[in-house]
């Protein structure tokens, strides 16, 4: 893969929580993260792969928010080349800066089109060990966000910050960063600036399906799955979180090089009654529609 200026990736999520304490607990008894550090009320967790956390919990003053989603840069001059292409927009930046966070770092946080926060960071804090581990989950796969500014969002993602539209189907539209995993970030067509779901990357098939049984176990019920998606080609089961958090394990990513060919809508077309290459998972509850839509990201909290 030719490298591109844009990031590798999403290096963690971070959001907010109502009882960040019983959060905390789901997110290493259930879902199978390891807490690795705590600032103050904020709950730090990590996958199995280098980055000091996949996961921030901290305390909300109210509902639940999705606070920031940052991704990870290979080198400063990276971070500076996007802040300075960010900063041309009519979008809000800060300054890029050494950070005085859990992990440390250089970079910067921003809003996007539709208002959400983002950040772009280099030289934070990694672990020793990276490697994918059954049954547990190993990075942030990809964010899917809400859009009802659809085209907006898309050249920023491609203009700005150097992401590649590789397929568009149906509502949704994926992204590739500098990694060969399909997609980083999605955008979901919709009414409103909000969070679709976060997606945790398993190992494969098998750790999925442990991870969905073990969510039933302790009361979270599948929401939609297990199935197959068309564009990823990638194993998914969807769930709600605490405070329903709309959450995903996915696995078996497809991974993807520099001659990977765009695709639309209608190559992506099921048959009636279809909703995933396998066509036997049913539809999405009632739930899952109504959590997709729920999360707006914090007001004003673009600076890292």
């Amino acid at each position: 893969m030719v490298r591109r200026t844009t990031v590798r990736g999403v290096r963690c999520v971070e959001i907010e929580m109502s009882d960040p304490e019983r959060a905390a607990r789901f997110y290493v008894d259930v879902w199978n993260l390891t807490e690795v550090d705590r600032a103050g009320p904020a709950i730090y967790l990590r996958g199995t792969c280098a980055y000091h956390h996949i996961l921030a919990i901290h305390p909300s003053n109210g509902p639940a928010h999705i606070r920031r989603i940052v991704f990870d840069a290979a080198d400063r001059g990276t971070v500076d080349t996007l802040h300075a292409d960010v900063a041309g927009t009519r979008v809000v930046s800060e300054e890029p800066h050494a950070l005085d966070r859990v992990d440390g770092g250089y970079g910067f946080g921003f809003q996007d089109p539709g208002g959400r926060n983002m950040a772009i960071v280099c030289d934070a804090k990694n672990h020793p060990d990276d490697k994918k581990v059954p049954d547990r989950p190993y990075k942030i796969a990809h964010v899917n966000v809400n859009t009802a500014l659809a085209d907006e969002t898309t050249r920023f993602l491609i203009d700005r910050l150097g992401f590649r539209l590789v397929d568009h189907a149906g509502s949704q539209y994926f992204f590739n960063a500098d990694c060969p995993d399909h997609s980083s970030i999605v955008i979901c067509e919709s009414s409103g600036e909000t969070l679709n779901h976060v997606a945790y990357e398993m190992p494969d098939l098998e750790s999925v399906m442990r991870g969905a049984g073990r969510m039933r176990d302790n009361g979270y019920p599948i929401e939609w799955g297990v199935g197959r998606h068309g564009a990823g080609n990638n194993v998914f089961a969807y769930f709600a979180g605490p405070e329903e958090f709309p959450i995903e394990y996915t696995g078996e990513i497809l991974q993807i090089d520099d001659t990977y060919p765009f695709n639309g809508p209608e190559f992506w077309k099921w048959p009636p009654g279809r909703l995933d290459q396998w066509g036997v998972t049913p539809p999405h509850t009632t739930r899952w529609k109504r959590i997709q839509t729920l999360y707006t990201f914090t007001s004003g909290a673009y600076q890292l």
